[in-house]
């Protein structure tokens, strides 16, 4: 009697490629336009060349907190993952309370899905897929913490085309502070939506003191969704219109 063939191995895990640290250096706030800064120093001015720091500018005119140039936000100490882990627990529960069952949600921006994964102990029945400009998601996608991964942005015509439409929940997470137009990002994340679906925008980032521009509620009003959270939140848990703004 032959044996019985041996169990097959399982897919190996992905390579994670360098992660560029910084982009390029903006002068103008990507909210509004406006060249009013005010930059709070970390460190040595990444400018100088300096590795591994960063400059948080502010707006003085909309209140738009970014980094510049953009770093990528990897958590680094034990102490600021756990910070971050409470966060993004902290913003599931809160999307809970709105939406308690949602079929499908993209996280955008979601590196190495750190917030899905947090993020599932309150919704164990979600499909969450994963969004990110980098190849860390395809390494999420093979150690499950995701179902589907693409590589790409929000904003690129063929990611809107394939995704019209197909989510519950979009998340928004460290991510308006990082791309070069987050009203750009804003519209593109509503067009991935369901009418009637709902968009989280979290700052999240316990090493940063950065605030939600007071434009991002009247914009999403223009667009159609109604606004579920205060004006003094650094979240944002809107609901899109019945009528879509695609």
């Amino acid at each position: 009697m032959s044996a019985p063939p041996a169990p097959s191995a399982p897919p190996p895990v992905p390579a994670v490629p360098p992660v560029p640290r910084y982009g390029p250096h903006r002068a103008d706030c990507p909210w509004c336009g406006s060249r009013r800064l005010r930059s709070r120093l970390f460190g040595q001015d990444p400018r100088r060349a300096a590795p591994g720091r960063s400059v948080l500018e502010r707006c003085l005119e909309c209140g738009h907190g970014f980094r510049n140039p953009p770093l990528d936000p990897g958590p680094g100490h034990p102490v600021v993952r756990a910070c971050f882990a409470l966060r993004h627990r902290l913003a599931a529960r809160a999307m809970r309370r709105r939406c308690p069952e949602p079929e499908g949600w993209l996280d955008v921006g979601t590196g190495d899905a750190d917030f899905p994964h947090a993020a599932r102990s309150c919704f164990p029945y979600t499909s969450f897929d994963g969004l990110d400009p980098t190849h860390r998601v395809l390494r999420a996608r093979a150690v499950e913490r995701i179902e589907e991964a693409f590589v790409g942005r929000l904003t690129d015509p063929h990611i809107q085309a394939r995704l019209r439409c197909r989510y519950d929940v979009v998340s928004l997470v460290q991510q308006l502070e990082r791309v070069p137009d987050p009203r750009a990002e804003l519209r593109a994340a509503l067009h991935v939506l369901r009418p009637g679906g709902h968009l989280l925008v979290d700052v999240a980032d316990p090493r940063r003191l950065l605030a939600l521009p007071a434009g991002v509620r009247g914009e999403l009003a223009a667009l159609g969704c109604t606004v579920l959270t205060g004006p003094r939140s650094r979240r944002v848990i809107a609901c899109k219109g019945a009528v879509s703004t695609a």
